[in-house]
């Protein structure tokens, strides 16, 4: 009589060592690449003197999208987090979704000049349909079609 909990804390103690990596993703995707991404955005030319909440939210989405799985895969080794940035990680389903919605969110920006009066085309719209337009596409091509490629810049 006596196995029968500790049976059960075991698998209590195992689903809270299944949890925490999950939240130390999240909580660092929350403090460190938010912010992160919103400078980077302010400086590609999102709104510097209007639109803040959008473009923060903006940042959060991107966040969302490209980090915690990498966080979670690749924990917090520095190594890995500059053959990351450096693009020298073999591309695959992980890796293929942060690049792909970072291209998507680029390519999504190409249509907010051509018309301002258009509601679609307002900030942040179309850099987050693209943004997550290019996280499926990136996910499919990062698993599928280009597993263990690796980018050549030179």
């Amino acid at each position: 009589m006596r196995s029968a909990p500790k049976a059960k804390f075991v698998i209590e103690a195992s689903k809270l060592s299944k949890c925490q990596p999950v939240f130390l993703s999240l909580t660092l995707t929350a403090l460190l690449s938010t912010p992160l991404l919103y400078t980077l955005l302010i400086l590609f030319g999102a709104p510097l003197t209007t639109h803040h909440p959008h473009t923060l939210f903006l940042a959060l989405h991107l966040a969302l999208l490209t980090t915690p799985h990498l966080f979670y895969v690749h924990g917090l080794d520095a190594t890995a987090w500059l053959r990351i940035a450096s693009l020298q990680v073999p591309v695959d389903e992980v890796y293929g979704m942060s690049l792909g919605a970072c291209v998507g969110a680029w390519l999504g920006a190409i249509p907010i000049p051509l018309d301002w009066d258009r509601e679609w085309q307002k900030w942040p719209v179309t850099v987050v349909v693209g943004m997550y337009g290019g996280a499926v596409v990136g996910k499919f091509v990062g698993g599928y079609l280009c597993r263990g490629w690796r980018i050549k810049l030179s």
